[in-house]
Parts: C-alpha cells; structure tokens; sequence
C-alpha cells in the first residue's frame, strides 16, 4: 500500500526543528499502528509540497527514521514501514510543549538560611582565574583524574586547615566532592548497614535529616548539646554509626558546643564503632572570640570533617571537600569514582589558585565584616519592633540567629509569611514536631541593609498566640 500523505501537522514557532516534528508524527504513527508496516510513505518532494516546507526537511527526517529502524529505503524505491515496528502500549504526544508560568513569589523580602550575599561575589575576579586556569591545563590534566581531586587543591586546602583551624591532615586524606550534600550523601552510603541508625541533634539540618532517611538510616533524636547522651549513655548502642554533629555552630538554634561535651562525645565514639561527623557548615564567620577548635583537629581516627566553599563564595560553585580518617579514605574514593568520576577539574585548578594566592582569604575577611554589620543591624531592628517580646539565640557567628517570640506560636508551618515576608520556622527543621513552634530562623546573609530593617518593620504585627 502506498500512503499518498501522512498526518502531520507543523507547529512553527514552538522551537522545534521542522526535520524533527516530521520524524516525530511520522514515528507515532508507525508506533501507533496508523501506518502498518509495509506502507510505503510519500516521496519527499510530493510531502515537501503538501507541508509546504524545504525538501531538505523531510529528507532529514525520512533519514533519522532509517537510521533508527523505523522505514527501509534504498536507491529508486518508495521509502516503507519496517516490520515490527507496531508498539500497543504507545501514548505518543498528547499535547504541545508548554512552558509552565512561574508561580509568583508571595513575599518580597525572605530571610533565608544558608544563602550568602550572592551580588558580593568577586565574579569578574573568579572569571580571571577560571580562564587562566582553562588556558594552563594541558590535555592531559583535563582528562580523567583520580576521584579524590586535584591534588595541588587538596594541598592547599590542607595547609589552610591547619594554618587557621588546627587540623593536621595529609592531602590524600582529603576528597573533593560537590558540596557538602555529596559528601554526606556519600558517607551516609559508606556507613550504612540494615537496621542501624545516626544519632542527631532536634532540630537538626532538615537537608542533612532528608539524606540520612533517603539512605535509610534510623533517626535518634537528642536535645541540642549532647549532654544527655553523655550522662547517661556511657557506650552507645551498636546500631548507631554515626554521631552528626555541627558543633561550631549548631544548625538551626546556633549554639556553640562546650568543651566537655566535644570531649566526652568522643570518649563515648572511642569506646565503638561510631564516627563523628562535623558538619563545619559557616565557621569561618564568627562575630565574638576567636574561632571554635574542630572536633578533627582533637580526634583526626574517629572524626569525618566535611566542608565546603559555598557560604564563603557561593553556593552554585558546588565545590566541597571532606577528611576522612585512614580507616575510610579507600572505600570513600571508590564511591565518589562510581558517584560521578571526578568534581570538575578547571573549577577545581581556579580555585587552587585562588586560594594559594589569598584571595580566598581576603574576601572571607571582607565578607566577615559585612555580615557583622547585617547582624547587629538585624539585632537592633528585632530589638526596635519586638522588644522583650523575643529572645534571641545564636547570634555570635555564622549567617543566620533563632529568635524565639514569646507571646506567638507558628505551629505547623515550614515558613511564616506576613505582609509579604517570608521566614523560615525551627519546627521544619525539627524531628520531633511541635516542640519548636515559637521560634524563628532568620538567615540574613542574602539581605541588603534596607531589606533587613524594612523586613522586620513589615513583619511586626503577627497576631498573638493563645495562652493556654
């Protein structure tokens, strides 16, 4: 049977090639059974004609169907359906792509957490050393490379952990991943066994809380601080293999934790066969004394540090690293090999350069200053619409502080948004729900100064909880 004309119809102006739609309608077809194998499609001239588009196009589309099995041609012969070529199950197109509208932001001003002051970023100055760092590699170093990273990177990032954290590690204790959700997406992986379970802080990372439950981890929740753990568990149970802690800085409430509590964490993790994680997420920015001293620095066999570039530069950089003890390193390597291969190598060697020439450094120490300023003045304007009304948690580093409202209560809800401001609430973050209705994240690094003080203006007036 010989089809004098096939059912196409073109969309012009839908980005979509005219070569490709013909392929498109005439592969349906064929799948759908409207054009049974054996039939013969009209010559390209005859349906060039009738579509009123180039020959060309159709020669090209008759071509990718060849190629693919779906018609057989050869020279002097009507171009046919394959055989077997029938699939019943086959939707095809339903409708034209379309473009989803955005949803409009209900909010104007959003206090969000863990986002850095993106239009502070020196990106003409990272555009010099992504090009340099292009222009230097050779063919060879472009390549495939080792999984862990750029060794000159793992050197200097070693030489900056101990120049200004204390932590005494070797480069090829060092891996470099995209950002810290790989590296504690690989560890959850690496650790994992059935049945066993991470014990965390609540609230807690809801990222990090999101990780371990995909892998399958148990969650033991405990209070912010550890203390109980310590008190009254002298060994811990066997099923936990991890201990996941942000101790310079905890994740959401901002406590720093004491001394004591690091050490006896690690006397009970010494006793087993538990790893501490340090999440060391936003050290760098503390507003108050000098800089906390890292669980890895104290006990480099039992602790996992993972850090990442992304609060000091930004977060679509995606480069991350952690230390691993010896007893991990060659089982964490051979994960990330088959994750993703390698991180990207020109980011990798530009950041390399970027921080062995300080200007790494200098820009944390510019933007430490800045992010002081953003939270006294976010302090002073809490202080100014709130009053004694709040109590205020965390404030001495990072880039976000807790505030708790005294006479509020924001149960059941991730964010809270008033007169078109929006903030984060700890419950999303916590366990164990309705504890943490009162409270309040506010991440101000992202914020202008006018955004701050305008912010919380337009925030003052949440309608008072009941009192029980």
């Amino acid at each position: 049977m010989i089809r004098d004309t096939v059912n196409i119809i073109i969309e012009r102006g839908q980005g979509i090639s005219i070569s490709r739609q013909i392929y498109s309608r005439i592969r349906d077809q064929i799948l759908k059974g409207s054009l049974a194998p054996g039939t013969a499609l009209p010559a390209t001239r005859y349906l060039a004609k009738q579509l009123s588009v180039s020959r060309n196009a159709v020669i090209q589309a008759y071509e990718q169907l060849h190629a693919e099995g779906f018609v057989n041609s050869r020279q002097g012969a009507y171009t046919r359906v394959s055989l077997d070529t029938f699939y019943g199950k086959y939707q095809g197109r339903t409708a034209p792509a379309s473009v989803s509208a955005v949803p409009k932001p209900v909010y104007d001003i959003a206090f969000k957490t863990g986002v850095p002051d993106a239009g502070r970023f020196p990106g003409k100055l990272w555009g010099n050393y992504l090009k340099a760092a292009s222009m230097a590699l050779s063919d060879m170093s472009i390549a495939y490379d080792v999984p862990e990273g750029n060794l000159e990177l793992r050197r200097v990032i070693a030489d900056y952990l101990f120049r200004v954290k204390g932590i005494d590690v070797v480069p090829d204790h060092i891996v470099i991943t995209s950002g810290a959700t790989q590296a504690l997406s690989l560890l959850s992986s690496l650790l994992y066994e059935p049945g066993c379970s991470v014990l965390i802080e609540d609230p807690s990372s809801y990222g990090a809380i999101q990780i371990f439950k995909h892998t399958g981890f148990g969650l033991d929740p405990v209070t912010v601080g550890f203390e109980q753990v310590i008190s009254s568990a002298p060994a811990l149970d066997p099923a936990v293999k991890m201990i996941y802690t942000t101790p310079s800085h905890q994740f959401p409430m901002g406590r720093i934790m004491p001394a004591a509590v690091r050490l006896g964490l690690l006397e009970i993790a010494a006793g087993s066969k538990t790893y501490i994680v340090e999440d060391d997420y936003d050290s760098e920015f503390r507003y108050e004394g000098a800089p906390v001293y890292p669980f890895k620095a104290l006990a480099p066999d039992r602790v996992v540090y993972i850090g990442s570039f992304s609060k000091v530069l930004s977060p679509g950089l995606r480069v991350g690293y952690t230390v691993l003890p010896p007893s991990l390193i060659n089982r964490y390597k051979t994960l990330k090999r088959f994750s993703d291969a390698q991180s990207p190598m020109i980011e990798q060697a530009a950041l390399m350069n970027f921080i062995r020439d300080g200007e790494f450094e200098r820009h944390l120490y510019k933007m430490k200053r800045i992010y002081h300023q953003k939270r006294d003045l976010l302090i002073e304007a809490l202080t100014r619409e709130f009053g004694d009304r709040i109590r205020v948690y965390g404030e001495n580093a990072g880039l976000h502080m807790v505030v708790e409202f005294l006479d509020h209560s924001f149960a059941d809800q991730a964010q809270v948004i008033h007169n078109r401001v929006m903030v984060p609430s700890v419950d999303h973050h916590a366990i164990q729900k309705g504890i943490f209705t009162r409270q309040l994240v506010f991440g101000y690094g992202n914020l202008s100064l006018e955004e701050i003080s305008q912010g919380i203006t337009q925030l003052n007036g949440f309608k008072p909880a009941a009192r029980s």
